[in-house]
């Protein structure tokens, strides 16, 4: 294994260990390798899943996140081991996005699988799912199933002003570098709850986890 693929790895791991310590509703069943490269992953997030042709809650999921041998050249293989009703899954796959960067962690990942699981992220015009397809288009004022918030709260207010002094995730010499993404702070802006994020999250949309009024995700600017 490579230097850059085992400080890869060992950063990815150290980060979704935090992660999910910090963040009540993920948590991770099991992973294998040394560092690991393939993750088991368990979700309680409000869902659906069909049933004889019919669609039932479904609150608790299992995913399976294989790290290829050419990681992160490569995107994670992603799927689920628990069936659920959605645009952009299938039994095979997750498609968690048109477009992977080298530089994007593990954790975001887990966190926009997390959003397709709470239906508050999909894609109709090129599903995996058809049918889910048409019941999203449908049903869009039903959505999202679930407001959680995938986003791991700041609680080192300490270290408020720290921002790692990475490349962004678009420049590929920085990919092969760097093992950690360039980190910010954002808050919400009707509670003021303080959140870190990674760079490449800027400009998303989600819910606060303390609140729960959306917003969007921008850094703080300190003076």
């Amino acid at each position: 294994m490579s230097t850059v693929r085992l400080k890869r790895l060992s950063a990815d791991h150290a980060q979704l260990r935090e992660y999910v310590r910090a963040h009540p509703r993920v948590r991770v069943l099991q992973c294998e390798g040394d560092p690991p490269e393939r993750y088991q992953l368990e979700y309680r997030i409000n869902s659906l899943r069909s049933v004889a042709g019919e669609l039932k809650p479904a609150a608790t999921h299992t995913v399976e996140i294989v790290l290829p041998r050419n990681y992160p050249r490569t995107p994670p293989m992603c799927r689920m081991l628990t069936p659920v009703f959605h645009p952009n899954i299938a039994p095979h796959a997750i498609c968690v996005g048109d477009h992977w960067s080298p530089g994007e962690p593990l954790q975001s990942i887990v966190m926009r699988i997390g959003e397709l699981l709470a239906y508050q992220s999909y894609n109709v015009k090129s599903p995996l799912n058809g049918e889910a397809a048409r019941w999203v288009a449908e049903n869009e004022d039903k959505l999202p199933l679930d407001s959680v918030s995938l986003l791991p709260e700041e609680h080192d207010t300490d270290s408020a002003h720290e921002v790692t002094n990475s490349q962004p995730p678009s420049a590929p010499a920085a990919v092969e570098t760097s093992t950690e993404p360039a980190k910010n702070l954002t808050a919400c802006p009707s509670c003021h709850k303080r959140f870190r994020i990674n760079a490449n999250w800027i400009g998303r949309r989600t819910n606060c986890p303390a609140c729960q009024e959306e917003f969007e995700l921008q850094p703080i600017v300190e003076s």
